[in-house]
C-alpha cells in the first residue's frame, strides 16, 4: 500500500516538475530578449483620458514596436504631494522602456536630440479591439503645438505628448457646436426673410410704382422685336444703300477739291510775296509810286 502511494507521489511530483519547467522555458523564450537587452525609460504626461492603455502596452515608433508601457500613475502621486489638491495637475504620467544599443548617456542625449526635433509621444488605438498603444513620431510643427507646463523635475527624459486623433476630433466637434450655439439663428433668419422680400420686390416690382425686373425684361423684349422689324425693313435697306453712295461722292468731291485749294493756296502765297515787295519799295522810295525809277543822286 504504501509503496503503490510512493510511486503516484513520485510520479506526480514528475510531472509537476516537466510543468515548472517547460513554464520556466516559455517564459525565457518569449521574454529573453526583454531579459537581456537594455533599456532606458522615458516618459510623457498626458491631459486625457488613458482607457485602454495599461502596462504592458507596445511603445511603437512609426509603427516599429520598440519597447513598452512600464508604468501609468499619476502626477499628483509623484511629484505633487507637497502641492495642495486644489493647485494639482493630475497629469497621467506614462512611463515607457524603450529599447536601446548605446550608454545611458548617449541614449540621453540622443533622445533629448529627438524631442528638439519633434518627438512627440501620442496614444493610438488598435482597430477596435480597445486596446490602445503608444505611438513615437514626429510632428511637422512642433512650435505650433502646446506643451503641458509642470514644475517638477523630472526623473526621467520627458517627451512631450500630443492629444489622440479622436480628441482631436472630438475637440473640433466641440468647438464648432459651440460656435453653432452662439449663433442668432432669429436674428439670422428674420434678416434672410427681409432680404428674400426684397428679392421678390425687385423682381415682381412693389406697390405697382415699377414693374420689377418682369416688365424690364418685357419692355426689353418689346424693344428688340421694334429693332428685328427695323432691320428687316426694305425701306431702311434701301436708305442705308443711298447713304453709303453719298458717302463715296463726297470723298471724291474732297479729293478734287484738296488739289485745286492747293493750286489756289500757291497763288495767294505768290500774291502775298508780292504785296510784301511793293510795300517794301513804296517805304524805301514813296516817289517811285508815280514817277516809276527812283530820282538819281546828286553829288555835292
Amino acid at each position: 500500500m504504501s509503496n503503490r502511494n510512493n510511486s503516484q507521489y513520485f510520479r506526480l511530483g514528475i510531472f509537476v516538475m516537466i510543468g515548472a519547467a517547460a513554464l520556466v522555458a516559455l517564459v525565457l523564450i518569449f521574454g529573453a530578449r526583454n531579459l537581456f537587452s537594455k533599456t532606458i525609460t522615458i516618459e510623457t504626461y498626458i491631459k486625457e483620458s488613458v482607457q485602454g492603455l495599461d502596462v504592458g502596452a507596445p511603445v511603437r515608433f512609426r509603427g516599429v514596436r520598440i519597447g513598452q508601457i512600464s508604468f501609468i500613475g499619476l502626477s499628483g502621486d509623484l511629484y505633487e504631494r507637497d502641492v495642495p489638491r486644489s493647485h494639482r495637475k493630475q497629469y497621467v504620467v506614462v512611463r515607457m522602456n524603450v529599447t536601446r544599443t548605446d550608454s545611458d548617456d548617449e541614449a540621453r542625449a540622443y533622445f533629448e536630440k529627438l524631442v528638439n526635433d519633434g518627438l512627440r509621444a501620442q496614444i493610438r488605438g488598435q482597430g477596435i479591439t480597445g486596446i490602445n498603444y503608444m505611438e513615437l513620431d514626429f510632428v511637422k510643427d512642433p512650435a505650433n503645438l502646446r506643451v503641458l507646463h509642470y514644475e517638477w523635475t523630472p526623473e526621467y527624459i520627458v517627451v512631450p505628448s500630443q492629444p489622440s486623433p479622436v480628441n482631436i476630433l472630438l475637440d473640433n466637434v466641440e468647438d464648432a457646436l459651440n460656435n453653432f450655439n452662439k449663433l442668432n439663428l432669429a436674428d439670422t433668419q428674420a434678416k434672410v426673410d427681409v432680404l428674400l422680400d426684397n428679392l421678390n420686390g425687385m423682381v415682381a416690382g412693389t406697390d405697382g410704382k415699377n414693374g420689377g425686373l418682369n416688365s424690364s425684361v418685357s419692355e426689353l423684349n418689346q424693344l428688340l422685336n421694334k429693332v428685328n422689324k427695323a432691320t428687316n425693313n426694305q425701306e431702311l435697306a434701301v436708305m442705308i444703300e443711298q447713304l453709303t453712295a453719298s458717302i463715296v461722292v463726297l470723298r471724291q468731291t474732297l479729293t478734287s477739291m484738296q488739289g485745286d485749294l492747293s493750286v489756289s493756296a500757291d497763288n495767294v502765297r505768290q500774291i502775298t510775296d508780292n504785296v510784301n515787295d511793293l510795300s517794301q519799295k513804296a517805304n524805301q522810295y514813296p516817289s517811285w509810286l508815280l514817277f516809276g525809277q527812283p530820282p538819281k543822286k546828286v553829288s555835292p
